[in-house]
């Protein structure tokens, strides 16, 4: 098989998009929220079984980048995940968010602490260990590039799409106050907060990936490593 040149950066991003783009087709799901609340419950418990791990593969991406102004933006980024709260902001860490969102679908507080104590499924084990092995050990702007899946759709449909994005929320707030749920701004808040944290974090990420993942080499490891990221994501791993 013959080599791939290396593609401008844009051009470069945009082949990653359409791989997301072709993904999205294939699993047809809703952008957000549930269509019943035991099924948003079901998948609560799914996503805070063996607690969370945000801290380990942040740190680890922070850890390995040589590019000072790259680091300072990874600080940052752990700060916003780990919980301004703790740096004399308002907003608390993800994880906790997480668990709030939990309890609008139903889930008690002693609920989710036996939950975050259960040991994880083969599966979990595999694409949460993939992840910080290739934040660990790829190189370094791919290990940042792992995050692009995520962060990086959101941050795209925040450009495109700012009206959807507000609507869907604004829906899923509805659907909470459908429920009776108590506090619809800590429900709500996992939602909201991502929509712009990961807004500013897919950026950083997108402009990684541009810059400094800039050789065919390079290029193919991240392709490789955007397709596996999205499967472990999809729980088609």
């Amino acid at each position: 098989m013959a080599a791939i040149d290396t593609r401008p950066g844009d051009a470069f991003v945009e082949e990653l998009e359409q791989i997301r783009e072709d993904f999205a087709m294939m699993q047809n799901q809703p952008r957000r929220g549930s269509t019943t609340r035991e099924q948003g419950a079901e998948s609560r418990r799914r996503s805070l079984r063996g607690g969370s791990d945000n801290h380990a593969f942040t740190g680890e991406q922070w850890l390995r980048c040589p590019d000072k102004a790259i680091r300072r933006k990874q600080l940052q980024k752990s700060m916003d995940e780990g919980g301004q709260s703790y740096f004399g902001g308002s907003i608390p860490s993800h994880p906790t968010l997480a668990k709030w969102e939990a309890n609008a679908y139903g889930l008690t507080n002693e609920e989710i602490a036996e939950i975050e104590q259960q040991d994880l499924t083969p599966e979990q084990l595999i694409a949460r260990g993939w992840r910080i092995s290739t934040c660990r050990n790829a190189s370094w702007p791919v290990g940042i590039g792992t995050s692009y899946v995520g962060e990086g759709g959101v941050y795209l449909r925040s450009v495109n799409e700012p009206e959807k994005v507000a609507a869907e929320i604004a829906a899923l707030r509805k659907k909470f106050e459908d429920w009776d749920v108590d506090d619809l701004d800590k429900a709500t808040a996992n939602a909201s907060v991502h929509a712009l944290a990961d807004e500013d974090h897919g950026s950083h990420t997108q402009n990684v990936i541009k810059n400094f993942i800039n050789t065919p080499e390079l290029q193919g490891e991240m392709r490789k490593t955007f397709i596996l990221r999205y499967y472990s994501r999809s729980s088609k791993f």
